[in-house]
């Protein structure tokens, strides 16, 4: 067992690895603020923050970048691969924060298969909003209800009670832009408000082993393969990118996102009836838009 395994699954995290120079984070963070002042719809605002490596050409890179495809293979071995990518962005003086959560608790997948990569973008601190966990919190399953709030990134709002832990033992991951931080899909986090006159953007990647599954009566189940072989097949593999197929990836993203569109509604409305009736609209930007609007979802 390497030293990083040992520590990942005795802490449930490693932080301060670095992995890009200031100035190959810096270009990404200018040209996400770019796109987000360019004019652009409130449905693709709101949803390139999930599956971002299907959005954008740099995510797709980094998903496969050699740097940090190694640190994850010493943690889960060989065969993995990118099942998610997540833009956490929070604008200056916001009061957009993530609920205290477990993530594996609606995952549903396979325990110690999976893990997170959070990439700084920026730099990530206390003051912005930075990432903060509970050390070993992974070795405990905690009861979780939704949290209801317009401010609450996490889609669904799910979190555990403030009974279940003590604020102090809460650890700040304050990380340098390029540097990151891979946590267990099972410990306990979250993050506060930006408080400061800068935007924070964390860019982060779930990569999951060829022999896990995902609940797919809440979640989409494509991925894309970035280390090894799959002998399995539990997945429908998501293609690399390439100078001729963005626009292939970016309409692939949106089926994804109106599919988990309508599995949340299944969540939310209780009646599969009542989200078909919905969802004949809700194929339109317009009215996802219209949707986000009214949830202050940015």
């Amino acid at each position: 067992m390497t030293d990083l395994k040992k520590e990942f699954f005795e802490k449930g995290f490693v932080s301060k690895i670095k992995i890009f120079d200031k100035s190959y984070t810096d270009k990404i963070y200018n040209d996400y603020i770019n796109f987000l002042n360019s004019k652009q719809n409130r449905a693709k605002l709101v949803e390139h923050k999930s599956k971002t490596h299907l959005f954008f050409p740099w995510a797709n890179k980094i998903i496969h970048d050699e740097k940090i495809l190694n640190q994850v293979e010493k943690i889960i071995g060989p065969n993995f691969y990118c099942w998610n990518s997540l833009i956490f962005h929070k604008y200056p003086q916001s009061k957009y924060f993530v609920s205290m959560h477990q993530d594996q608790n609606y995952w549903g997948i396979i325990h110690d298969k999976a893990l997170s990569v959070q990439l700084a973008i920026s730099n990530s601190t206390i003051e912005n909003g930075c990432l903060k966990l509970i050390p070993y919190s992974h070795k405990k399953n905690l009861v979780h209800k939704d949290y209801s709030s317009n401010y609450n990134i996490l889609a669904r709002g799910q979190s555990i009670s403030n009974d279940d832990y003590k604020k102090e033992e809460l650890k700040n991951i304050e990380l340098e832009s390029g540097e990151c931080c891979i946590f267990h899909g099972n410990i306990v986090h979250g993050s506060h408000e930006n408080k400061s006159s800068s935007h924070r953007m964390l860019f982060t990647m779930r990569f999951l082993t060829t022999d896990n599954k995902v609940q797919e009566k809440f979640y989409y189940n494509h991925a894309t393969l970035v280390r090894g072989e799959d002998e399995f097949n539990y997945f429908e593999k998501e293609e690399k990118l390439s100078e001729n197929n963005l626009f292939k990836l970016r309409k692939l993203h949106k089926n994804i996102m109106i599919s988990q569109f309508s599995k949340y509604g299944n969540i939310k409305l209780k009646f599969p009836i009542i989200t078909k009736i919905v969802m004949m609209f809700f194929q339109f930007d317009f009215f996802r838009s219209f949707f986000y609007k009214i949830k202050k979802k940015i």
